[in-house]
């Protein structure tokens, strides 16, 4: 039923005590219960003032207010499901609701993927936050601890601070003492320009090298239209050269440390890091961390996801395992056993009534025909995974289709190497799974796949083809599974002392990922793509891959396409 305006005020009044006031909004009965409560808790419109002198002149304001919106919902819950045990019961069937509408919507932006995740915590839902959201929404839940007002706002300023842009050029000014509940209220001032500090309930100022980091850009759902895109301010593109070691941290606590020689990840840099990618890093590691209590955090959901694909691997495993044998048997027949057996003139073997002639005129006795087995033609295979936030709602699949092609190849003994790449600010991670010559047991590391982050397709690839060439082999061939939608705004950075590192979205990121593609075709690179994308998202697999891309959608059919198209494109190198 829905519930009408006066329905509304009654709630209103009855749970904020205050009946002088009027209830300006809409929703359900809960979402008005919530409302009055935090209007109690925070009287005389403190926190509506204090949220809009912080939030209203900034880029990302949406996204301020919705934090300071959910932290004041968190921070009197307590209170309101205390009080009320007849509106404490409407709270699964309301929040259920608004999970249910947000997760149905095609596009969501960064407050509403907050809202989702928030709803997803009241009925006791998982959580499938991308790696920038997982911390801020432990911290937004950690709200029900705060237990003073002032309190509120210092932790408040905390979560805008260390998870969001804050434009050092604008101040704010909040009333001073937020606990003289008595006082009138001043009318809201200005903000004053050309200062760098903001002030605050006790006037903490913020330190002139205090970095401001905002995370990459795409999340699980996260809207890929650019006119969506999260914005910090003017300097987006920019990365500060005194926050490179911080921002190095926060990968190594977000992806693990990394390995290999700096100075050869350097040339590296050097050689691929130019044109669109310049300015970009590469942090190559094999999902190892650090002992500190923020690198556990992300190394336990590794974990979790890893657990939740092998559980779903197990459930079918004679499935796959069918998938495995056949995949393996028609890359044997059709690849090493047709480039190891070549038919050759020889004095045994079966006649070829076509030499008679030269027996009975030349005396030749090699009229016969016979299949020798020369030296194998050597394979080396990549598999590279996309391992962006797009790929959180089918994770499990892609982690397993890679495991399926991994196990097929490796128990052929062709050398395999399987990688997962994403990016953190303007890192490119580069996630090995195993290696070329790992033993077959390595391709469990596979399950360890977990999707978070953006996706810079064509830097990936760079990196991907200069690296094939250290593994000695006749043929190589490289695998990419992927949605086809290279997508990486960076949102890192604040005024000093900037490297420009240009964004990575739309037409520009598919070309430059289809340019990439071409590139290793014409250095004799067999190149095939497995789409693990959305029906809209097909157009720009096509124009990265050509004809050479398929897509699975029966499994049981999984290993017959893969094999078959395998095999067209390696004839194509040789």
């Amino acid at each position: 039923m829905k519930l009408s305006d006066r329905r509304r005020q009654n709630i209103y009044w009855t749970v904020g005590g205050n009946y002088q006031r009027k209830y300006p909004g809409e929703g359900d009965a809960f979402r008005v219960a919530e409302a009055a409560m935090v209007d109690r808790a925070f009287p005389k419109n403190r926190l509506r003032n204090f949220v809009e002198k912080n939030a209203s002149q900034v880029s990302n304001g949406k996204d301020l207010k919705t934090v300071a919106e959910i932290l004041a919902i968190q921070y009197t819950k307590k209170a309101l499901m205390a009080e009320r045990p007849g509106i404490a019961a409407m709270e699964q069937r309301a929040y259920r609701e608004r999970y249910r509408e947000l997760w149905y919507q095609n596009k969501r932006d960064i407050s509403e993927e907050i809202r989702m995740q928030y709803a997803a915590y009241r009925i006791q839902k998982p959580m499938s936050a991308g790696t920038f959201l997982e911390p801020l929404m432990r911290r937004l839940i950690d709200g029900e601890k705060l237990t003073r007002e002032g309190e509120f706002y210092l932790y408040l300023k905390s979560l805008w601070e260390d998870f969001f842009h804050v434009n050092p050029t604008l101040t704010f000014e909040v009333e001073q003492e937020t606990e003289r509940k008595d006082e009138p209220q001043e009318p809201p001032r200005a903000p004053k320009k050309k200062k760098r500090n903001i002030v605050e309930a006790k006037k903490e100022e913020i330190p002139e090298g205090a970095p401001d980091m905002v995370e990459s850009a795409e999340f699980t759902h996260v809207t890929r239209d650019p006119s969506k895109a999260v914005e910090s301010d003017v300097n987006i593109n920019r990365v500060n050269l005194e926050d490179e070691s911080l921002s190095l941290k926060r990968v190594r606590k977000h992806f693990g440390m990394e390995v290999g020689s700096a100075g050869k990840i350097r040339k590296l840099e050097d050689d691929l890091a130019t044109g669109i990618h310049k300015g970009m890093r590469l942090h190559v590691t094999r999902g190892e961390f650090e002992n500190d209590m923020s690198a556990r955090f992300f190394e336990e959901q590794i974990f979790a996801q890893r657990k939740a694909t092998e559980e779903i691997y197990d459930a079918d495993r004679h499935i796959y395992e069918r998938s495995i044998f056949e995949l393996r048997e028609i890359i044997r027949k059709n690849l090493l056993d047709d480039a190891a057996r070549a038919p050759v003139v020889a004095s045994n073997g079966a006649i070829d009534t076509s030499l008679l002639w030269r027996h009975a005129v030349l005396g030749d006795d090699k009229i016969f025909k016979k299949n020798q087995v020369e030296e194998e033609t050597s394979f080396a295979v990549d598999i590279l995974l996309d391992m962006s936030g797009s790929q959180q709602e089918r994770q499990e699949a892609v982690a397993i289709q890679g495991y399926l092609i991994a196990e097929a190849l490796t128990s052929l003994r062709i050398p395999t190497r399987v990688m997962g790449f994403c990016n953190l600010f303007h890192y490119q991670i580069i996630r090995i799974f195993r290696d070329y010559r790992d033993e077959r047991k390595e391709n469990r590391e596979i399950f360890s796949y977990k999707a978070s982050g953006s996706n810079r397709d064509g830097f990936a690839l760079r990196y991907v083809f200069k690296t094939m060439e250290e593994i000695d082999a006749e043929t190589r061939v490289l695998i990419v599974l992927s949605d086809g939608m290279p997508n990486d705004h960076i949102s890192v950075g604040i005024d000093r002392a900037p490297i420009q590192v240009a964004d990575y979205e739309d037409d520009v990121a598919v070309y430059d990922t289809a340019a990439e593609v071409l590139k290793g075709k014409l250095k004799q690179k067999a190149v095939l793509g497995v789409f693990t994308g959305d029906d809209d998202e097909l157009d720009s697999e096509r124009l990265i891959f050509g004809t050479d891309f398929v897509r699975i959608r029966d499994l049981n059919r999984f290993s017959v396409i893969v094999g078959k198209y395998l095999k067209s494109v390696v004839e194509r190198t040789q």
